[in-house]
């Protein structure tokens, strides 16, 4: 008896390697686990998201076992902790991917014997997903173009701290913002566009760079509020007299204070504890057969002073008061 009750557990958490669903009837799900692979853990954003996948494992009985490269640009890094993740026989993969195109071949490997849900960061056209779940970076982009025009009455200067180069991330928040300014009227020249590689010291350097060749330049559009934080620093150093308008993409909670003090104008915020936890849920709800949608939206909502207060509030609340998640991300 206890023989043939050992085959069945077998049996059951093989065909979940393998790709196929759990039954609902007999899975013991506290025996299903899930490999969360944010870009790193070293801002914010991606604390967030680990909280975020803690929290949907916790509902979902499932062990979430998370990995992390040291920073957003170990691409080889990130591919060799999901090779290790698939040795240790995960049932799923919830994943940030740091480039399209060189992790799709691991995940192909692994959407072979699994689920692989993709959140924060979307591969377009790639069939074996499960499921997206993230911010639609464009559309957000787009409303940052729109108040830059805005705040600047559809005149002046801008620059772009855009990210990675070739991150599909960085590339739909810059051209969505463009787009953004021709909904605006189409009034606000982009001067000048330099990396800040997501990283809040090298943006340090770009927007250094920006105000040198532009020193009165308008605004400031940063592919993420990393790199706005690192362009406040900045512009401090120079000693402008003349304020720049400065927009962020994010909505960290480091950043929202800056919103506050007037040091930023606006961010974008996304929602990644929410997108990490509804990725969790959604790998184990692929397990048990359950329906799954393609595209999970989780949001991009414009944070300015008028709102930034009711946001930063609504944020603490649901993070805790213990200082989860201090700095920001892609």
């Amino acid at each position: 008896m206890r023989r043939a009750a050992l085959l069945l557990l077998a049996t059951g958490l093989a065909l979940a390697a393998c790709g196929g669903q759990l039954a609902g009837s007999s899975a013991d799900s506290h025996q299903i686990r899930i490999g969360f692979v944010p870009k790193s853990l070293n801002q914010e954003y991606w604390v967030n998201t680990e909280k975020g996948a803690e929290a949907g494992g916790k509902r979902v009985h499932a062990h979430v076992l998370t990995k992390a490269a040291q920073d957003d640009t170990q691409i080889m890094e990130q591919i060799d902790l999901v090779e290790n993740l698939l040795a240790q026989k995960v049932n799923a993969l919830v994943i940030a991917p740091a480039d399209s195109a060189l992790l799709q071949p691991v995940l192909d490997k692994a959407a072979k014997k699994m689920p692989v849900i993709l959140f924060d960061s979307d591969i377009p056209g790639w069939k074996p997903k499960t499921a997206y779940v993230g911010t639609p970076n464009e559309v957000g982009g787009v409303k940052a173009g729109r108040y830059i025009a805005k705040l600047l009455h559809n005149k002046g200067t801008v620059a772009i701290i855009s990210g990675i180069p070739g991150s599909e991330v960085g590339n739909q928040r810059v051209d969505g913002m463009k787009k953004g300014l021709k909904q605006g009227g189409g009034g606000v020249k982009v001067v000048k566009e330099v990396t800040g590689q997501f990283d809040r010291n090298q943006a340090i350097g770009a927007m250094e760079d920006i105000l040198q060749s532009n020193p009165d330049v308008d605004a400031v559009f940063a592919a993420n509020d990393q790199m706005a934080l690192g362009a406040i620093q900045a512009i401090a150093a120079h000693k402008k007299t003349k304020q720049v308008k400065l927009i962020g993409f994010d909505g960290a909670l480091e950043a929202t204070q800056h919103i506050l003090a007037g040091d930023m104008q606006a961010t974008i915020a996304q929602d990644p504890y929410g997108m990490a936890e509804k990725g969790v849920e959604e790998a184990v709800a692929k397990l048990h057969g359950k329906p799954v949608k393609r595209n999970v939206n989780t949001g991009a909502k414009l944070i300015t002073p008028q709102n930034a207060q009711k946001y930063f509030n609504q944020v603490r609340g649901k993070l805790g008061h213990t200082g989860r998640g201090l700095g920001a991300s892609q």
